[in-house]
């Protein structure tokens, strides 16, 4: 593809419209026109209201409301800066959007969607205001955009499709290794709400070691430092594993006040704030760190298997104990009483033993494909910058 033949036009020059933002929501949902907003996005489209708000073409003329059509590329310019859709139906939307429609003649709405894509960041660098940052439609219409022929914006879109569907069947190759190791587990133990093999049922405070107190962590860490010690909050509990890259960094004098929550490297970090119940795996980088407020770490005993323990309090069992347990409306807690009383059953350790090297099995192969996920997401990084810079 030659690009010293591509043209550089600005946005306002090939796009035939910009559907500025509606700042007043609708008095009535009794029409078939979707009303969206930011949650209705699903991936790459937005197909319409999710929670069936839909509005009379009466009221939107009569409330001047803008139109988006069916195949406008859809950009957030205040709120969730740097998010866009291609609208699949004809729609308003609310302040959150822009529209933009492309004329087809020069520019592919779905190249016009990556490139968008691609200038996230620079998006949320336009943003200007005190509170709430916006993107004005001007500021849009002068973005310039590199465009070859629509016949090669349509092939340049093609290799990007292409990339991200390896991406996403590679991600949905995770979601099954999870649901085999999910399976597994009930092969294995039953379900723990029957236990029909009739396995010892303890409570949490008796299956941990004798270093682990079950307490939560630092109450107020304060502002970040250099040369201090990382801490894990809920908000690190994204992922099966916390690595040290990206935690915030407190005085190592706070940390040292709280000395029972010190990290080994060997817990699983149970969230006992917010959103209860998320479990994590602390990786041996973190050996040294400690944790917040929000979270307990939990290190067991000769009797109870890490891995066997991260999937047992997973269940929707223990997940329902949990969720009955927690208390609050705007900051849901769980008590460290009744999370030393979470009913553990406790199966022979050889078996739960036997269900860990099953697991680290699984794990070994997952790590190849989160790595395969890591070289294809560089690749089409890459190729966007290519095209896109």
């Amino acid at each position: 593809m030659d690009r010293s033949k591509w043209e550089y036009k600005k946005l306002g020059e090939v796009c035939i419209d910009f559907v500025v933002p509606q700042r007043d929501k609708p008095t009535a949902f009794d029409g078939d026109i979707p009303w969206c907003r930011i949650e209705d996005i699903d991936g790459r489209y937005l197909n319409g209201s999710k929670s069936g708000q839909n509005v009379t073409r009466e009221l939107a003329d009569k409330m001047n409301m803008h139109l988006c059509p069916k195949g406008t590329v859809i950009s957030a310019c205040s709120a969730s800066i740097g998010t866009q859709a291609i609208t699949t139906t004809e729609c308003y939307t609310n302040q959150t959007f822009i529209g933009l429609v492309a004329n087809p003649d020069l520019l592919y709405n779905v190249y016009l969607y990556y490139y968008l894509e691609s200038k996230s960041n620079m998006l949320q660098g336009l943003g200007q205001g005190a509170t709430i940052k916006y993107i004005s439609k001007n500021k849009y219409q002068n973005m310039t955009i590199p465009l070859p022929s629509v016949a090669d914006q349509q092939r340049i879109v093609a290799e990007l499709d292409c990339l991200n569907e390896m991406i996403a069947l590679k991600q949905e190759q995770l979601k099954e290794f999870d649901k085999l190791a999910q399976s597994i587990f009930y092969d294995m133990f039953g379900d723990p709400m029957d236990n029909i093999h009739v396995w010892e049922i303890s409570v949490l405070q008796d299956v941990v070691s004798e270093n682990c107190s079950i307490s939560y962590g630092i109450v107020q860490p304060g502002d970040d430092v250099e040369n201090g010690v990382p801490v894990v909050r809920p908000v690190d509990l994204v992922n099966q594993v916390v690595y040290k890259d990206g935690l915030k960094i407190v005085d190592k004098a706070i940390s040292d006040s709280y000395k029972r929550t010190i990290l080994r490297g060997d817990e699983l970090l149970f969230c006992v704030r917010g959103t209860t119940g998320i479990i994590s795996f602390a990786s041996e980088e973190l050996e040294g760190c400690n944790v917040t407020r929000g979270i307990t770490p939990l290190e067991f005993g000769d009797r109870i298997d890490r891995y066997y323990a991260y999937y047992l309090l997973n269940t929707p069992y223990l997940q329902s104990i949990i969720a009955e347990k927690t208390n609050g409306i705007a900051l849901k807690q769980i008590n460290m009483r009744d999370v030393r009383l979470l009913p553990i059953m406790c199966p022979p350790l050889a078996l739960q033993q036997q269900f860990a090297e099953k697991i680290q099995a699984i794990e070994a192969q997952k790590e190849l494909v989160k790595q395969s996920i890591a070289e294809t997401q560089h690749l089409l990084d890459s190729r966007m910058d290519y095209y896109f810079d």
